[in-house]
């Protein structure tokens, strides 16, 4: 037990580092200057104690793995190649682009092998995922662990969830923020 404190404590000392621990697979560091470096990154400088240190890292690995989590509309790159492939359209606008994507999103029964396709990318791409569509039109698609996560932390925070519910980018600031 000794030798590991020795150890421990050379570290320290040869480093410039108050506290390095590991953190749900990632290097957690406070240097001395309190800088705190998570897997080699600075994510916040003046951090007083080890366990503020604790408590951000934390938050900030549970909050990155949210948003690694969260999965957003189908690209428009990928929709733009269904449209080549299945009709012979030589310039391609961004408001065809939208109006397939709009067209997918609903329930309305076509024929079209582009709705098609975009439809068959989705069911494989959400595969496992809890998806909601925003105020805004967009879509975000989370894993059920993620979907627990944000249960327990919002639950009563109503007003939150409605301000992710009105688009994207509230929804993802909300989890950053988190």
């Amino acid at each position: 037990m000794s030798k590991l404190f020795s150890n421990f404590k050379q570290q320290v000392l040869s480093a410039g580092l108050v506290g390095s621990f590991h953190l749900y697979g990632e290097e957690v560091k406070l240097n001395e200057n309190k800088q705190l470096f998570i897997s080699g990154e600075l994510v916040k400088s003046d951090v007083d104690t080890l366990e503020e240190a604790r408590e951000y890292a934390k938050r900030y690995i549970e909050n990155t793995k949210l948003l690694e989590n969260i999965d957003t509309t189908i690209p428009t790159d990928t929709v733009a190649h269904y449209i080549r492939q299945y009709h012979n359209i030589e310039k391609i606008t961004d408001t065809l682009i939208e109006s397939y994507i709009e067209l997918a999103s609903s329930n309305m029964f076509t024929v079209d092998p582009v709705i098609t396709a975009i439809k068959e990318s989705r069911t494989l791409e959400y595969a496992g995922k809890l998806q909601y569509e925003l105020s805004d039109g967009s879509l975000v698609a989370i894993d059920e662990s993620t979907q627990e996560l944000l249960n327990k932390l919002l639950s009563n925070k109503p007003e939150v969830v409605d301000y992710m519910r009105e688009s994207k980018d509230n929804f993802i600031r909300i989890i950053r923020e988190i």
